[in-house]
């Protein structure tokens, strides 16, 4: 769990001087003497032991020859002493522009609180710092920068919030599989890995997700379900990880296993496609008409042929059966809530007929 405790006192952080004048002090030795055997004047010799000046690399070397006690004794104590003076005076760096952020992250740090990385009962300050510490961001402000050179495919632009998304992305980019990577990605697996997801897809597992992950992994690609939060309309985020893997993260605002599916194959179509051949991450949040249109395409494709899809609803008209929903998936190597999804996008069937109540629905445990 990320705690922090603000307002430390200065008074109780101790100066390397101090230590310095309870060794000279121990020793029988003036200030004047320690200056003239250390070569430095006693006004300096003053200044360190009274905390208005620092211990320097050379004076340090120095204190090691006449007092016996090594140079990194010293430079460490220094170290540590202006490493608490920072975190004294942490809490003085947020800036009102800060608050506002963490209003809008509200619903982040109750994620976070709820899965154990943030303290329950924080004040802002505290609450603020503990983000930085967790989304790995000096200042909350930044993650607006950081929603702006991401791929992301996003629901609803007007109701999106840039820092929220930014965090979002951060948390997706923190939770990235830690193991040695099983090989790159290749195009050219593509159609073995389409293979291997519909007969997940077919195997309703209790272990589903962890299932997909795995499988994902097998071809190079690290796959994520993150919950999503109001204000960061992303169904899909896609990025290529320093070690060359890429990174699909999703989000489930339903639950149908056909939306999720459909989903998934859409941003597998992103990559086939080249969208970030030329770049680490590129912006697709739907204005890209044509880059979305073809991970469409690709996604309706691999899921069922299309020369057979047609067929089957030129021969079915508007009068569909479960038997023939059956039959026709199973030609397909997909479950027929698959079929009746694309039926019902393509409006053959209403949203609200008999064969909803076939759809798959999934619940997806946060990790």
């Amino acid at each position: 769990m990320a705690t922090k405790k603000t307002g430390i006192s200065r008074d109780l952080i101790i100066h390397p001087g101090e230590t310095i004048a309870d060794l000279l002090d121990a020793r029988n030795i003036t200030q004047v003497d320690l200056a003239n055997r250390t070569g430095v004047t006693p006004a300096f010799v003053s200044s360190v032991i009274t905390g208005k000046k620092d211990i320097s690399a050379s004076f340090a070397m120095a204190l090691e020859y006449v007092l016996g006690i090594p140079k990194s004794f010293w430079l460490n104590l220094q170290a540590r002493y202006d490493a608490e003076l920072l975190e004294a005076d942490e809490v003085f760096t947020i800036k009102e522009e800060e608050k506002e952020v963490r209003k809008r992250l509200k619903d982040i740090v109750k994620y976070l609180r709820k899965i154990g990385l943030m303290n329950v009962r924080e004040d802002t300050e505290s609450s603020i710092l503990a983000l930085r510490k967790i989304l790995q961001v000096s200042d909350l402000c930044n993650l607006k920068k950081i929603s702006t050179v991401s791929a992301f495919r996003m629901g609803n632009a007007e109701h999106s919030d840039p820092f929220i998304i930014g965090a979002w992305i951060r948390l997706c980019q923190l939770n990235e599989n830690k193991s040695a990577p099983v090989k790159i990605f290749e195009e050219i697996n593509v159609a073995q890995l389409v293979d291997d997801l519909k007969k997940i897809m077919l195997n309703n597992r209790a272990d589903l997700q962890k299932v997909i992950k795995d499988t994902l992994w097998q071809y190079g690609i690290d796959f994520e379900i993150m919950r999503n939060f109001k204000g960061a309309p992303v169904q899909g985020f896609i990025y290529r990880r320093t070690d060359g893997i890429l990174k699909i993260c999703m989000t489930i605002r339903g639950s149908f296993a056909d939306i999720f599916w459909f989903s998934l194959l859409h941003e597998i179509g992103h990559i086939v496609n080249g969208d970030l051949n030329k770049t680490k991450s590129f912006i697709d949040d739907g204005t890209d008409k044509a880059k979305e249109d073809a991970a469409n395409q690709f996604a309706g494709d691999h899921l069922i042929d299309n020369t057979q899809y047609y067929s089957f609803v030129v021969q079915h008209g508007r009068y569909y059966t479960k038997n023939a929903i059956d039959r026709f998936a199973q030609e397909q190597g997909i479950p027929a809530y698959i079929v009746i999804g694309r039926l019902q996008k393509d409006k053959h069937i209403p949203y609200n007929s008999v064969f909803t109540k076939y759809k798959l629905r999934y619940k997806w445990i946060e990790e």
